[in-house]
């Protein structure tokens, strides 16, 4: 049994573990009593990847003769050691830990292709599989992307081994599954009530930076009354501080270190100063050639190689803090992709925010700025706010953003030039007073006796059933509308809003055409703005410029597509597009087509 428990695998789990079993007890047994506190131990014995056994440390069995050929074969590109090379991409030992920890609040802030998903997984069949009568819930951003993890993932675990296929019980479904005396259930994370009124001991958001904004809070509530309450964050980044990295950068923040072979020091691996170009190669190269560049020891004076492959371990960058647990998992912690591959990558990729958020697993920024202050200084008309119509606004236009905050933007347009203005900007608080604040933003609006208006679907139901009521006593039809984004990135390259019959009074647009339009209009001076120095004026500007152009690469089609996300609040941003079109609507003049390159 000894030699059993000091399987390199196992060895953070001490023999001491065993003293309550008797004597007598054989080592399987022993590793069963393991294999129940251990998910690490546990999927070693019951779970199998191509029918091979699932082993984290996969290097005993390379010779120091076979990893000096792997690291001549990596950057060669042609004739490698198959065998090797398919030992050592099975090497991942940064997966113990993360699989091990049992914190409350766990972040994986992850590139693509580490194994992250995998490790959550065995996490949650470990969990149900010994405490009988729970329930997991598990999301994705898309009901496509659950239910290919559903059918591939997580059926195929099942036709793993006899072990798992004794876990199988009914239902065994796309959306619900049964694990021992548990359930896994399967939910999109688009829409918010889909979390809702549905108890669970565990959830794991997956890809949360393509999830709907502050949807989480919808699915925490499901784990109020469970003793175990157990929050799992999975994301490959993208802007900082905006979706995983938000709450990676309150958490203790752990990073694999690795030691240099020639001074000794232990470093996180950084694609900024470790990976070194050695070799020359030509400006402009779309090749690189074989051997390019090195992970080497960030001392200049050193340089020594990195050691990737036995001397890893995790560090927490921030150990006082408590509350959440972060991992960082890159692909440059991958012993078998090489530093040409990665810098090739870049090269591939051709957008850097994609390279970075994909390949080296952290958060990055577009260059570009859709607006700035210049912008709004030079559409500064100096006018103050209205609190009325007057007879010089030929068109009035309202936009709501729905909220614990309810945030309103009138547009006017003069008569005289043609040009719409802001003419009036405010932000209602909710109340213990059901549709209070409703009604207090259809009181603002009616001051200037609005031709048209829109508010958003998501949050508001209720508050759009009474504005249509107020709006549209009598059949006036037309002059109040719900509007709702279309996000599809496949649909999202033409703007062509979607008006249903006026009864209904929906309105369907691209969220990313309607936000570069926002900006468009400031930026090509076609709005008056008010003094800027007014506070919610102001807000409104911060608002705007929140909005940053980014990219990122479609999960079915593989094609880079345009976004817009928000690095800050956005509220006003979204009010005032919504105002806008409305205006173009009424006035019939639009310029929906323009790109970010």
């Amino acid at each position: 049994m000894e030699r059993l428990l000091t399987f390199r695998d196992a060895d953070p789990v001490k023999i001491s573990t065993l003293i309550d079993l008797p004597p007598e007890t054989d080592a399987m047994t022993g590793l069963e009593a393991i294999a129940e506190r251990d998910p690490v131990v546990w999927c070693m014995l019951n779970r199998r990847v191509k029918g091979d056994p699932i082993i984290f440390d996969n290097t005993r069995a390379l010779t120091d003769e076979s990893l000096g050929e792997l690291r001549r074969t990596l950057v060669a590109d042609s004739d490698y050691d198959t065998e090797v090379l398919g030992r050592l991409q099975r090497h991942r030992p940064w997966q113990r830990q993360p699989m091990r920890d049992m914190h409350k609040h766990k972040v994986y802030e992850k590139s693509r292709q580490v194994g992250v998903t995998e490790v959550s997984e065995n996490e949650v069949f470990h969990f149900l599989a010994h405490h009988p009568g729970t329930k997991w819930i598990t999301t994705f951003p898309r009901e496509k992307q659950l239910t290919d993890f559903s059918n591939t993932r997580v059926a195929a675990a099942f036709a793993d081994t006899p072990r798992m296929a004794a876990l199988v019980g009914t239902p065994n479904q796309v959306f619900t599954r049964r694990v021992g005396d548990s359930y896994w259930l399967f939910r999109s994370a688009w829409e918010s009530n889909l979390g809702e009124g549905e108890p669970a001991d565990g959830v794991t958001l997956d890809e949360k930076d393509r999830m709907r904004d502050k949807i989480e809070f919808a699915f925490k509530e499901a784990l109020k009354s469970s003793k175990w309450g157990f929050f799992r964050e999975i994301s490959t980044p993208t802007l900082p501080r905006q979706g995983i990295d938000l709450p990676f950068s309150k958490s203790d923040q752990q990073t694999w270190l690795v030691r240099c072979k020639r001074c000794g020091e232990r470093q996180p691996i950084d694609h900024k100063e470790n990976i070194i170009q050695v070799k020359s190669f030509p400006i402009g190269c779309q090749e690189l050639p074989p051997g390019a560049f090195e992970f080497q020891c960030r001392k200049q004076k050193c340089r020594g190689e990195l050691d990737r492959v036995y001397s890893g371990e995790w560090v927490p960058k921030y150990p006082d803090r408590k509350h959440i647990r972060g991992y960082a998992i890159s692909q440059l912690m991958a012993a078998w992709i090489s530093a040409t591959q990665v810098m090739q990558d870049k090269i591939d990729m051709r957008f850097p925010e994609i390279w970075l958020n994909y390949v080296v697993g952290v958060p990055a920024g577009s260059d570009m700025e859709m607006l700035n202050d210049v912008d709004f200084e030079r559409s500064c008309a100096g006018h103050q706010l209205y609190t009325s119509r007057t007879p010089a606004w030929s068109h009035v236009t309202y936009g709501v953003d729905w909220g614990n905050l309810n945030w309103v933007v009138v547009l006017g347009r003069n008569k005289y030039n043609q040009r719409p203005y802001v003419i009036g900007v405010d932000v209602f608080e909710d109340t213990q007073v059901e549709l209070e604040s409703a009604k207090r933003v259809l009181s603002y609006v009616n001051q200037f006796n609005p031709d048209m208006g829109a508010a958003d679907a998501g949050y508001g139901k209720d508050r759009n059933a009474l504005m249509l009521r107020a709006m549209c006593p009598n059949g006036d039809e037309g002059k109040f509308w719900i509007q709702q984004y279309d996000q599809n990135p496949k649909t999202s390259k033409t703007f062509v809003p979607e008006w249903s019959d006026p009864s209904r009074a929906r309105v369907t647009v691209s969220r990313l055409i309607q936000l570069k339009n926002a900006a468009r209009v400031v930026k090509e001076r076609e709005i008056g703005f008010p003094n800027l120095e007014i506070p919610i004026v102001d807000a409104l500007k911060r608002h705007l410029k929140s909005l940053v152009p980014f990219r990122e690469i479609d999960e079915e089609t593989k094609q880079v597509v345009e976004t817009v996300k928000t690095s800050g609040e956005d509220h006003l941003a979204h009010a005032f597009g919504s105002a806008l079109l409305c205006m173009e609507r009424l006035s019939k003049q639009s310029r929906f087509n323009f790109s970010f390159e």
